[in-house]
């Protein structure tokens, strides 16, 4: 699969990207880890970001905006269940494993879960899912993308490069097309563009990096 991060210019809405990108992580987290509850629909309904977006996210966060007015809670749940819920009987697996290998718990987990270690990151003991859900590396991608939790351009394009672009968009074109995603479809859109503006700005960003201090930080 083409890396998001190639051959991108940097987006319009560029400069101020940097300010909702952990907001854009834990509320796609929030959507594909289980069904909205009422506050978070509430919430997705008068979603609004005072900085400029690039054009194409702001048309999807448009359109998941008012898929939030358009379904009942009831419909998304069901919604949810019909393509997440349930090893091989959903119609949507979310898995990094099943993306690139065609299995679940498969080989991409074992890097995954070694740079989990070396971030400090720790799955929750309420957590039953593998470490390479969707949501689950939603939520990680949350945490060092905050910028006072200190990780590095860097740390960050690594993680995205290996555990995110490299299947996700995929996933997310995948959803748009799925036949039981109705509002779910627009989650979809907002994560494929989400993510092919997150690569744009990480891509950005480490072009302004010295080379020199690339090659110290890549061998340590």
């Amino acid at each position: 699969m083409e890396s998001m991060m190639a051959n991108m210019d940097a987006p319009a809405g560029f400069d101020t990207f940097e300010n909702i990108r952990t907001d854009g992580y834990v509320l796609l987290a929030s959507l594909l880890k289980q069904p909205p509850s009422e506050e978070l629909r509430n919430i997705l309904q008068n979603l609004q970001w005072e900085e400029a977006i690039p054009g194409k996210l702001n048309e999807a966060l448009t359109a998941l905006r008012q898929a939030g007015h358009d379904y009942p809670l009831a419909t998304i749940k069901d919604e949810f269940n019909r393509l997440f819920v349930g090893l091989g009987c959903g119609e949507m697996i979310p898995y990094a494993s099943w993306y690139r290998e065609k299995m679940i718990q498969s080989l991409p987990l074992v890097p995954l879960r070694s740079d989990l270690i070396r971030l400090g990151i720790v799955r929750r003991s309420d957590s039953h899912e593998p470490e390479d859900h969707a949501a689950a590396l939603c939520e990680v991608m949350a945490i060092i993308s905050r910028k006072t939790n200190g990780w590095n351009y860097m740390t960050q394009a690594g993680f995205f490069e290996q555990h995110i672009a490299s299947w996700m968009g995929s996933f997310f074109k995948d959803l748009q097309s799925a036949k039981s995603a109705g509002f779910y479809r627009t989650v979809g859109l907002f994560g494929l563009y989400f993510l092919e503006s997150e690569g744009r700005y990480l891509k950005c960003h480490l072009n302004m990096i010295p080379d020199n201090k690339k090659r110290r930080r890549k061998a340590r």
